[in-house]
């Protein structure tokens, strides 16, 4: 598979995990949440291909469309949580 289709695949993978997260949590503006999918999809798509190197897996374009998946439903997460905890007095940078 080229490269490009499986960029393109861990993209729309780390989108799909992002709303799937994003639906269990809603966000109050659309602002915020542009946001959250924005940092669910970016984890999933930056995050993806430094696990497997990471970890030294030789792994499928599925598994790793598949982990893209899941680390686009918890990267959201965890870039909230780790804004909350570097501005912990700021309401309005949590996204």
């Amino acid at each position: 598979m080229s490269g490009e289709k499986q960029s393109f695949m861990l993209l729309i993978a780390g989108f799909f995990g992002s709303l799937i997260a994003l639906a269990k949590e809603p966000k109050n503006n659309m602002r915020d949440t542009i946001l959250a999918i924005s940092a669910g999809t970016s984890c999933a798509y930056f995050l993806t291909p430094l696990v497997f190197e990471l970890l030294k897996i030789d792994a499928t374009p599925n598994v790793q469309s598949g982990m893209a998946f899941l680390l686009g439903i918890l990267g959201m997460r965890t870039v909230e949580l780790l804004v909350q905890k570097i501005f912990p007095d700021s309401k309005s940078l949590s996204i």
